[in-house]
């Protein structure tokens, strides 16, 4: 799925981000804010907050707003993800609409990799720092468990992380579910990285389905094709996309099992998302 958001692909993304479907999709900002205030951590210290797949930066902008408004805005912003190109895109929206009150950061850091020093190199004091990971990322990583004990083997004791997302619907909600992935400017997301490996999309079918609590995008090929030295048969098949959601006892083990203490928990059901505080370990 990272590869949906690097190179030209940032900026279809961009597009893809940028539309209602998807912003119906993500949770609410003041919700998320409101969590994490009222979670009831000890000396909460918003200095230094640090997101982990801002995507676009639109949703950090809401989120770091809903803080503002609430009197608790952060002096020190750095954002985190595997493409240096969508940061750029997050960081330049963040730096305009959050003011010259706001220092704004990025390191480029896969999270899928192992874990990094770019958030402790980062931190400016003693105090602890705040790592969100917003509108369901966790959901889009091959190994959500193995993310979560790289943040926590990044971070210190005390350290706090704001998580979202998003909930297995009910039988009768997953059309719906379903219909914000069903749009022209998803496809031409999805396909990005297949058409910068030379792929045309003309020559794709892409197959929506949701499987076994997941949002599985299939790719079948309609005409012979190569991708640098390798030769792949009309009607070959894979996988392009994946989004999982997730039951709320199974997220909370996932916490407890990479490293993390929950603190507090908000369980929106009809919007299909909860958010979680969780202190390291």
């Amino acid at each position: 799925m990272k590869y949906a958001y690097a190179g030209s692909a940032a900026y279809t993304h961009d597009r893809y981000a940028s539309t209602a479907d998807y912003s119906a999709m993500m949770a609410s900002a003041a919700n998320e804010s409101e969590t994490l205030l009222m979670s009831g951590v000890r000396d909460l210290d918003l200095r230094d907050l640090a997101e982990v797949g801002p995507g676009n930066g639109r949703h950090s902008v809401a989120f770091l707003r809903g803080l503002a408004e609430r009197g608790r805005a952060p002096r020190r912003y750095l954002g985190v993800d595997f493409s240096a190109t969508l940061l750029n895109i997050a960081a330049e929206r963040i730096r305009a609409q959050a003011g010259a009150g706001l220092a704004v950061d990025t390191a480029v850091w896969d999270v899928e990799d192992r874990p990094s020093p770019c958030l402790e190199r980062w931190r400016s004091g003693a105090g602890p720092v705040v790592v969100c990971m917003l509108g369901g990322t966790l959901g889009n990583l091959e190994s959500p468990v193995q993310v979560l004990r790289n943040l926590a083997d990044g971070l210190c004791s005390g350290d706090v992380l704001l998580l979202t997302v998003l909930l297995r619907p009910a039988t009768a909600a997953v059309e719906s579910t379903m219909s914000a992935y069903r749009t022209e400017a998803f496809r031409c997301a999805a396909l990005e990285p297949l058409v910068a490996a030379g792929l045309r999309p003309a020559d794709m079918r892409l197959t929506l389905t949701y499987d076994d609590s997941a949002v599985v995008g299939e790719v079948t090929l309609l005409r012979d094709a190569r991708v640098g030295r390798t030769r792949l048969p009309r009607g070959h098949q894979f996988r392009c996309f994946l989004s999982r959601r997730f039951a709320g006892d199974e997220v909370i083990r996932l916490l407890y099992d990479s490293g993390w203490a929950v603190r507090a928990v908000r369980v929106d059901e009809a919007d299909h998302h909860m958010t979680l505080v969780a202190a390291r370990k």
